[in-house]
């Protein structure tokens, strides 16, 4: 190449996985796409996804409940209305899976179903909007006949909720308060977590709250505030300089190498509060996913 022999290793191979028309990602070149060979993807079988990760949970009736699983997704995604925060796909399976694994080994003697059950209600419930609610209830009704199961509830967590809550002189109505529980329990699963919703609707008392509630518990939380909007993408993540080749950090990078320095195992958060946008959002992707 130019003059220069390369030598290739053979075992390694170059793949770039494409979202055609995905906001936020950006075309790969003709002169590029020329050099790779295209190899179309089909949709998995889910039902069977769904199956092999329930059996390696635990579970005994696989079968029947992945597919009541799956039904329930596709019905949700046919017949809810359409938000960008509502995801139904393989990801979205796969934690859900992973809450009812947990859930079973937490409670051996609980009949499977009430288990996956009580997973797929208190799990989807915190990201549907109020409208979607009734419609999502009748179809865990439909698929989960005469099951009546209670939401798994921390009483203790429950109480520093609300003192928490008290301290800083908001009012500690139940459903705020479930809120902060659900934010809590999403945590527990997930190291990243969005809270959304307009202005004046709660989101930054909520995590507040719940940060509140860690300092009562005495985990010494950490918490950094951040608006990616108000910096450039470079600013915020990082660049590398053109002329010296040298590495400089941006605001996150800076934080989050602060973060994992610390001592403790006190919970750790950034709170990147400002509008989602595909330009800085994007950048984030490997970081947010459950890998």
């Amino acid at each position: 190449f130019q003059g220069e022999e390369i030598i290739l290793t053979k075992t390694v191979g170059l793949f770039i996985p494409m979202n055609p028309g995905y906001a936020g990602r950006t075309e790969l070149p003709e002169n590029l796409k020329a050099l790779f060979r295209p190899c179309a993807m089909v949709v998995p079988d889910f039902a069977q996804i769904a199956e092999i990760m329930l059996v390696a949970e635990g579970f005994l009736d696989a079968k029947l409940l992945a597919r009541k699983f799956i039904t329930l997704y596709t019905l949700c995604r046919e017949l809810l209305s359409k938000q960008h925060h509502y995801d139904w796909g393989l990801r979205a399976i796969k934690s859900v899976l992973v809450v009812a694994g947990a859930l079973k080994r937490g409670d051996p003697t609980r009949p499977e179903d009430q288990v996956l059950m009580r997973a797929l209600r208190d799990f989807n419930l915190p990201k549907i909007v109020t409208d979607d609610v009734p419609i999502f209830m009748g179809l865990i009704g439909d698929l989960f006949p005469a099951l009546d199961v209670p939401r798994k509830r921390d009483a203790e967590l429950e109480s520093f909720v609300k003192q928490s809550v008290l301290d800083q002189h908001l009012q500690a109505e139940d459903n705020f308060v479930l809120k902060v529980v659900q934010l809590e329990e999403l945590l527990a699963v997930r190291h990243c977590v969005f809270v959304l919703g307009n202005a004046g609707t709660g989101k930054t008392k909520v995590i507040k709250s719940l940060n509140r509630t860690y300092q009562l518990q005495k985990r010494k939380p950490t918490l950094v505030n951040l608006n990616p909007k108000a910096v450039t993408t470079n600013e915020l993540f990082g660049v590398i300089n053109p002329a010296a080749r040298e590495w400089k950090d941006g605001l996150f990078s800076t934080i989050m190498r602060d973060m994992s320095n610390l001592s403790g195992d006190g919970p750790r958060w950034i709170v990147l509060d400002g509008d989602i946008d595909p330009m800085w959002i994007e950048s984030l992707n490997t970081v947010m996913d459950d890998n």
